[in-house]
């Protein structure tokens, strides 16, 4: 289990004709070449419920949702998992 070091992007999407409104959620390594791939959450519930799902706190996690959605885009920097999470999460290939 490799812990990989990053920044973790978060982006509103405030969508288009045919898109929905949503957030994209965006690993981006500080080293290597690596398949990332990015995850969508729907509304803030669900953001929240995803970055409690890459362990942050509750308090963390609506912390940076809140900030991703009245700014249109956060970077968390520092941001350190293990490999076998962030498949499991989907943001690694």
């Amino acid at each position: 289990m490799a812990k990989l070091i990053g920044n973790l992007q978060i982006k509103t999407n405030p969508g288009s004709e045919g898109v929905r409104a949503h957030f994209e959620i965006i690993f981006v390594p500080y080293a290597g070449r690596l398949n990332t791939k990015s995850a969508t959450a729907t509304n803030h519930d669900e953001l929240v419920s995803l970055l409690i799902d890459l362990k942050f706190s509750e308090d963390d996690a609506t912390k940076w949702a809140g900030r991703a959605r009245s700014q249109g885009i956060v970077i968390i920097s520092s941001f350190e998992r293990s490999d076998s999470l962030l498949k499991e999460m989907g943001l690694l290939a």
